[in-house]
């Protein structure tokens, strides 16, 4: 039994925390909440934390992550045709254990090459390497020579694209990544237009309803987010180039979309960048950011995925999303709900995680402070505890 005394309690579902809290965990979940009354009697073996002063929080969840690709190089992408699988795996190891000791519990895969995010989600499973738990995508399906093609699935044509989202689950994966556009790039000309008929993203969504498995596109402009939502996505991702019609679009449809902040955000300080290239960044990060903002004022469910395995954009950043989130229109429970109980929803997870109530799995960061007055505590995590485990930190 573990006990954590005296907290301020974020539950992921209530709009206020709870001050004078008592979180008591047996083995992987948790058992019960009560008010501190330091006179109950506690059980001799069981181990005590005192909460006085810090908040206690679900562990967070991350949408959209890439641990299979290295944020740290020039083009992590690239590795894929350097390295062996076996190395780049090792990587992915890595990576993961950084988002977990940061108290990321859960993520989704947004694909990876080669299934390694399956490998990946297998040992993590097993208890053979530390990381969030997580939902593998496998490759990323694809149009021929779309984008992400060299590391993706590729297909034309509803009957192939249903083949594709068979031969992905056949391979293990737990959802189904559809690459619907160009990627907005950031460095580039290339401008996010719509590469996925409406067909084939029917066809796809409706194969992977048949296997139990949800669909997450990656769309970003105004029509590709149109198509995704129709079709009937879980989430959409990214949407950067949207504008307010597609975006009401994903408010009537109740598709939740998975913004990736982080990613513009740091890539406005991205060393390097010629004058054509920065003018370039800094209109897609405006636009981006008028997107996000337009979706929370019109109702649109968001949930946090940093997009890490993009240049810069490390598996830790999940804090920093949910800051830009609340910078950009959410208030701040709505921010951390949108890392909480908001994703643990979209990824059919919310009856086991995303809240802190008696039954959950015991995913749960602890912080000092007051977390709702100050968003960025959430980076520096004073205890991380998945499944009623208190994850160590790696010596330094």
């Amino acid at each position: 039994m573990i006990v954590i005394r005296d907290v301020r309690l974020i539950d992921g579902s209530g709009d206020d925390a709870r001050t004078g809290r008592d979180v008591i965990v047996d083995d992987a979940l948790i058992s019960a909440i009560e008010p501190t009354d330091p006179a109950r009697p506690i059980p001799a073996a069981a181990t005590v934390i005192d909460g006085s002063g810090a908040t206690l929080l679900p562990g967070l969840i991350d949408c959209h992550a890439h641990y299979t690709i290295d944020p740290t190089v020039q083009d992590g992408f690239a590795l894929y045709a350097l390295e062996s699988p076996q190395q780049l795996v090792l990587r992915a190891a890595g990576m993961a254990r950084r988002a977990l000791e940061a108290g990321v519990t859960t993520a989704r895969s947004a694909g990876s090459p080669a299934n390694l995010d399956v490998v990946l989600a297998a040992a993590i499973a097993a208890g053979r390497v530390a990381g969030p738990r997580l939902l593998a995508a496998g490759p990323a399906l694809t149009i021929t020579g779309g984008h992400g093609y060299t590391f993706g699935r590729e297909a034309d044509g509803p009957l192939e694209f249903v083949k594709a989202v068979r031969a992905n689950v056949r391979d293990g994966a737990d959802v189904i990544k559809i690459v619907s556009s160009e990627a907005a790039m950031l460095t580039t000309s290339v401008a996010g237009v719509e590469e996925v008929s409406s067909e084939e993203l029917e066809a796809v969504v409706a194969e992977a309803r048949r296997l139990d498995r949800r669909v997450l596109s990656h769309a970003q402009n105004s029509e590709s987010v149109r198509r995704s939502a129709k079709a009937g996505v879980a989430s959409v991702e990214h949407a950067w180039l949207a504008d307010d019609g597609a975006l009401a679009i994903l408010a009537e449809t109740g598709t939740t979309l998975v913004p990736t902040l982080t990613v513009t955000d740091i890539w406005k300080d991205l060393p390097g960048l010629t004058p054509a290239q920065r003018q370039r960044q800094g209109e897609i990060e405006r636009l981006h950011r008028r997107s996000c903002e337009t979706a929370i004022r019109l109702g649109v469910e968001v949930a946090a995925g940093t997009d890490t395995g993009e240049r810069g954009v490390m598996p830790e950043m999940v804090w920093r999303e949910i800051v830009l989130l609340h910078d950009h229109g959410a208030s701040a429970m709505q921010a951390i709900q949108a890392a909480t109980s908001t994703a643990a929803r979209l990824l059919g997870l919310g009856a086991e995680i995303g809240t802190i109530e008696p039954g959950k799995r015991a995913d749960l960061i602890l912080v000092e402070g007051d977390a709702l007055r100050d968003l960025t505590l959430l980076a520096r995590p004073r205890l991380v505890m998945q499944a009623g485990r208190i994850v160590p930190r790696a010596a330094a």
